[in-house]
């Protein structure tokens, strides 16, 4: 990877749902991304970090999408001038005020928002249908030449996306009628079917969507060129069972078993996450298959996520080299969580969980699963081309894998409070941290900055607070704070000491979520939570407000102020980012 990649900037992480704009319809959307984009141009922010924008299923989570590929229509900005055949009566009618209210308060309805703006979409392509396709447009000319340069997953997607709209959103394929399991028996049964009329219409109508979504998605990659802000999307090393890709393309995946991760202290949730890890639900790979097709699905995966980002990390790369994996289905978790292992392993029918293909024991395994993941990862690299990647390499890592990534030139993840001396659990000072290397005070996934801080101070204020004190001296210290009497809470110097820190620090990249830019306790995932109210928190007002208030104004300004001292300010030219 060139060197250019990675060159020394600050940014910010935000999901696009939590974005607001004051006509966004209860989620945000590309054009809440177009402001976010400005947002980071004039606070001095060369990066702009989202979570990942392919479509998601029934539990709203951005890491189980249905698709590899499609974008979520959920995401979209509904205007006549970005949607070809919306009309403003359409907008009008679905969307009066009391509506309009009703979805942008409190968190995301993601069904009823996907509800209307699909209903808005399939009133613009019979727009689009009368006036475009009937007359040959140039609008048409650019729909068909997208359908034909996409023929690797369309037909796939909008085959599953209209089984599952007429399965009214259930997505459990196998318990679909016979000649709808998989896409060779769809194909033919929609041949011969009594509703073929209908139902390729529809499917027309989902290609048409995604045509409207890479579309303005392309619009976003544009604005953040003219803004010298790259983008970084986010590639979930996992894909939904009940996926469009499963469906369509069966021997590429293992269903058998239920990929996820092991029990971590740091993410103290219930008693099954606390006792076996999380249990993701997604298949693992038939990596045999992959690599006899020459990874095409990879590829095309990596390819797409191009075409919008200026890199993307890979959520947890430690896949890659193998896979934490559970013999049941997340659904059966509860069945499972008060069970010892002798028990876990006689009602799962022998089987525990475990590394897939191999623990990193004995040390030939280790070696084993290091080449294996290398290979993988230098597949990855070579179909990103331009591209630059980031690894996700947090949780139980394999002493391997720092090195191996040094090696490709991948910077993965630099948590402070994670990357301590083994010994004696200074943290490394930031004179000291890696170059290629993503400095951040947690991601997504993470309790706020201000939560994790008030949790420490409260266990030190305990009764048994030993341990927590002298982590209080240590964070301090890194702090360049005074250990001795560190504040009880964040404090305006504490918060501004917290960014300073990671800004000064030896990282290439230093990316914060929006919630500890603000100092506020937003939490965009709580891990193990399958709740319609995770992954819904939204911001309280659009991006372009908070330098305006009393609190926030002084917060942004002072980290403008820190990232032109620290010399992380994008380097410019006359038409773009100066790769």
């Amino acid at each position: 990877m060139a060197e250019s990649a990675y060159p020394r900037l600050a940014g910010m992480l935000v999901p696009v749902f939590a974005l607001r704009h004051k006509r966004d319809f209860g989620i945000g959307d590309v054009e809440a991304v177009r402001q976010a984009i400005t947002f980071c141009a004039e606070h001095k922010l060369g990066l702009l970090q989202l979570l990942p924008v392919n479509e998601t299923g029934a539990d709203n989570s951005p890491y189980n999408a249905i698709s590899s590929v499609a974008l979520d229509p959920v995401y979209l900005t509904l205007t006549p001038e970005q949607v070809p055949g919306l009309l403003p009566e359409t907008i009008a009618e679905l969307f009066p005020e009391s509506v309009l209210s009703s979805l942008q308060s409190g968190p995301v309805q993601y069904q009823k928002v996907k509800q209307l703006k699909l209903e808005a979409l399939s009133n613009a392509y019979v727009e689009f249908e009368a006036v475009d396709l009937e007359t040959g447009t140039d609008l048409a000319y650019e729909f068909k030449t997208f359908v034909e340069g996409n023929m690797g997953w369309l037909p796939g997607y909008t085959l599953f996306r209209t089984l599952l709209n007429e399965y009214h959103g259930k997505a459990l394929w196998h318990e679909w009628i016979p000649e709808h399991q998989n896409l060779v028996a769809a194909e033919t049964w929609l041949a011969t079917a009594k509703e073929k009329e209908e139902l390729v219409r529809y499917r027309q109508f989902t290609a048409y969507v995604q045509w409207i979504a890479w579309r303005q998605w392309a619009s976003v990659r544009e604005w953040a060129d003219e803004n010298s802000v790259r983008l970084i999307g986010d590639i979930p090393f996992g894909i939904s069972r009940y996926s469009a890709d499963v469906w369509s393309e069966r021997e590429l995946f293992d269903l058998t078993w239920s990929g996820g991760a092991p029990a971590e202290p740091f993410f103290a949730g219930d008693e099954f996450l606390r006792r076996w890890g999380q249990n993701w639900g997604i298949p693992l790979y038939n990596w045999e298959t992959h690599r006899a097709q020459r990874f095409v699905w990879w590829r095309q995966r990596v390819a797409a996520s191009g075409l919008i980002f200026h890199a993307f990390r890979i959520d947890h790369v430690l896949g890659f080299f193998r896979l934490y994996s559970f013999p049941w289905m997340p659904q059966e978790n509860h069945a499972y969580a008060d069970l010892t292992p002798e028990q876990a392993k006689e009602k799962a029918g022998g089987r525990v969980p475990h590394f897939i293909p191999r623990d990193d024991t004995p040390e030939e395994n280790a070696e084993l699963n290091c080449a294996e993941g290398e290979a993988l990862l230098k597949m990855i690299q070579k179909a990103a081309g331009s591209t630059a990647v980031v690894a996700e390499d947090l949780g139980v890592v394999p002493k391997y894998v720092p090195t191996l990534l040094d090696k490709l030139g991948i910077p993965g993840f630099s948590i402070p409070q994670f990357i301590v001396d083994p010994e004696n659990r200074e943290y490394t000072p930031r004179d000291k941290m890696k170059e290629l290397t993503i400095a951040t005070w947690g991601t997504h996934d993470h309790a706020p900055l201000i939560t994790w801080y008030h949790e420490l101070t409260r266990r030190w204020r305990g009764p048994d607070g030993h341990d927590a004190w002298l982590e209080l001296q240590r964070l301090m210290r890194f702090l360049d704070q005074d250990p001795a009497e560190p504040p009880v809470l964040l404090t305006e110097k504490l918060h501004h000491a917290f960014l300073t820190a990671l800004l000064e620090s030896k990282a290439c990249w230093t990316v914060f979520v929006i919630s500890d830019i603000l100092g506020v306790d937003w939490q965009f995932n709580k891990p193990g939570t399958a709740t319609d109210d995770n992954w819904s928190q939204r911001l309280d007002r659009p991006l372009s407000a908070y330098h305006l208030d009393a609190i926030f104004g002084p917060k942004l300004a002072f980290l403008k102020q820190e990232v032109i001292r620290t010399k992380r300010v994008p380097i410019e030219k006359s038409g773009g980012l100066l790769l």
